[in-house]
């Protein structure tokens, strides 16, 4: 059920979108072409591609046909292709229906101005015939209401279904006369026929015009093509409150879905726009018993209405209130009425199909029912052994479950006894795991403090091997400075040898020599003594780099040097630490003056 709706609204989107663009096209298409009926030249299309494109603000659209496909001429497909790619693709989807109705009743008149002649020459043949104006009207209702159908060779036509020739007929019926007799003669014009357009206007002319007035069914065709194509949702006499006389007058209303029109006169209609902001009250409590009122209130003004009778009032209610619904709806009134009965006529097809299937399936299982049951009969004898050999069957089966259940009792309540032996043991591992924890956490303890003692052993061995560091260095510095002290020793000893040669040489000179003991000759002996003496001195000075501490805590060793100059004698005492060579130089100097 859900698919076949599922198609039906898919094929109801596709017929709304063919007849409302290419329905009137198509009849315009059918009277361009040649002979064969099926192909157009392209020399008289593209005057009604120009007069599209004029109408669609696209200019030049009609000179891209002679490059369109190799051929002379074009079927309805190619040329509906192409409108479709070049013509209709500059209208937006987002048109509003008050700008798309003049373009679609532009249109419509284009292609009613090529099918026209076509059809008035077939019309002048009967008597009476429809006026101009009339059989445009009728264009438009046929346009709207009929499908464009394609053959299986993919040829195109528009034909009226029969369930909108019935609505049409049953409206014209309805609206010319009251005896409903009349209906079994055209009972044959509604049954299962489909019409084209020259017949649907033939059978206008000839059964409805030469029946009743011309005048009349001329009117009909007015009032039909103002509710479908005109976009009128209801019409009908209102009392309306005049704006400076309150008195209510009666005045004709027609309502669409843009807005309200009344006539106070007939040649200039006043016309209300609806808006969003317009609403529709009922005045429930009137000053007037005998009048039931309604407000429609727009954005600039509110409109007074009233009528006689409730039902009345109710009807242009609903009307109005729909109306204001459709405000902003892309689709007019009379399309959006022909979608709905096509997609209730599609609900009662599929209903009907339904239905069909489901007494087909209930005749299927009617039958198999029966054959099911005579095949039962058949096999209840069999069941019956059968079901004797599974009794016995199921009572073997009994005894052996009740000692398979014998030895599963006991296999649990053995499982139960080993579980409590589990839980014992798993409690005694439990307490050998807590005493283990506490051994664990002990020695952690422990290896903790061997691991202090031994960082603090650690510490103090780099600091002692620092101090070793320090000592070692302090020793090699001491060691360099004693070498240093036994070359000067060594130097010191040298010229001190020298010196004491040179005096003693000096000495044998003059012990060798005459002596004169005068006074310049004692003077310069004393002065030659004296300037030895002070380079004795200037000899054993102690250096400044060795630590003058480390003498004065050691033992003294003594050692004299004299002088032999007869006159001055010179006595050196060094006093020299007891770990220390007797080649370093003497520390302190004792002269004695002889």
């Amino acid at each position: 059920m859900q698919r076949l709706l599922q198609r039906s609204q898919l094929g109801q989107q596709w017929e709304r979108r063919a007849v409302t663009k290419y329905a009137c096209i198509w009849h315009a298409f059918s009277t361009l072409t040649d002979e064969d009926g099926l192909t157009a030249p392209k020399s008289r299309l593209k005057v009604l591609v120009a007069s599209l494109g004029t109408i669609l603000e696209c200019q030049g659209v009609d000179k891209g046909l002679e490059d369109f496909r190799s051929t002379s001429g074009l079927n309805f497909a190619q040329f509906d292709f192409y409108l479709e790619k070049e013509v209709f693709s500059s209208l937006s989807d987002s048109v509003s229906r008050k700008e798309l109705a003049p373009l679609e009743s532009s249109i419509d008149e284009t292609c009613w101005i090529v099918t026209k002649s076509k059809l008035t020459q077939e019309s002048l043949k009967r008597d009476p015939c429809l006026d101009v104006d009339s059989a445009f009207k009728l264009f438009r209702i046929f346009c709207l209401l009929a499908d464009l159908v394609r053959d299986e060779d993919g040829n195109a036509q528009v034909l009226l279904c029969s369930e909108e020739a019935d609505l049409v007929f049953t409206k014209f019926l309805s609206a010319l006369s009251k005896e409903w007799d009349l209906r079994e003669e055209f009972e044959c014009l509604f049954s299962n026929a489909i019409f084209d357009l020259p017949t649907f206007l033939s059978v206008i002319e000839l059964k409805f015009m030469k029946n009743f007035q011309v005048e009349e069914v001329i009117e009909v065709i007015h009032d039909i093509y103002d509710e479908f194509v005109d976009d009128t949702i209801k019409k009908g006499a209102l009392l309306k409150r005049g704006e400076y006389l309150p008195k209510f007058v009666e005045r004709l209303f027609i309502l669409r879905s843009s807005g309200l029109t009344y006539y106070s006169n007939p040649k200039k209609p006043k016309v209300i726009e609806f808006d969003a902001d317009t609403r529709v009250e009922e005045i429930l409590d009137s000053s007037d018993g005998k009048l039931h009122q309604i407000n429609v209130i727009t954005s600039d003004r509110v409109l007074q209405l009233a009528t006689l009778d409730k039902r009345y009032r109710s009807q242009w209610v609903t009307s109005l209130k729909m109306a204001l619904s459709r405000l902003h709806f892309q689709e007019s009134y009379g399309r959006y009425l022909r979608n709905k009965r096509r997609l209730e006529w599609h609900r009662i097809r599929i209903r009907r199909q339904v239905e069909d299937e489901r007494a087909r399936e209930m005749l299927m299982a009617e039958k198999l029912a029966r054959i099911a049951a005579e095949d039962q009969a058949k096999e209840l004898a069999q069941q019956k052994a059968i079901e004797e050999e599974e009794r016995r069957h199921l009572d073997e089966v009994r005894r052996q479950l009740e000692k398979l259940l014998a030895e599963e009792i006991q296999a649990k309540k053995d499982e139960e006894l080993v579980r409590c032996l589990q839980a014992q043991i798993l409690n005694e591992e439990w307490e050998k795991r807590e005493e283990l924890e506490k051994l664990q956490v002990e020695q952690r303890r422990l290896l903790d403090m061997e691991r202090n003692k031994t960082k603090t052993f650690q510490q103090r061995q780099a600091e002692m091997e620092r101090q070793l560091e320090e000592a070692e260095m302090k020793l090699r510095e001491l060691e360099k400075t004693r070498v240093e002290m036994d070359l000067e020793l060594r130097a010191a000893r040298q010229k001190n040898a020298e010196r004491n040669r040179e005096i003693l040489e000096t000495r044998l000179k003059l012990f060798s020599a005459p002596i004169v003991e005068d006074e310049k000759i004692r003077l310069a002996r004393r002065s030659v003594s004296m300037r030895e003496g002070k380079q004795h001195l200037a000899l054993f000075r102690p250096s400044p780099n060795l630590p003058r501490t480390e003498f004065q805590h050691s033992s003294v060793n003594h050692t004299t040097c004299s002088s032999i100059s007869g006159i001055y004698s010179f006595s050196y005492t060094c006093h020299l630490p007891s770990n220390i060579n007797s080649k370093v130089p003497m520390h302190s100097i004792r002269r004695t003056n002889e």
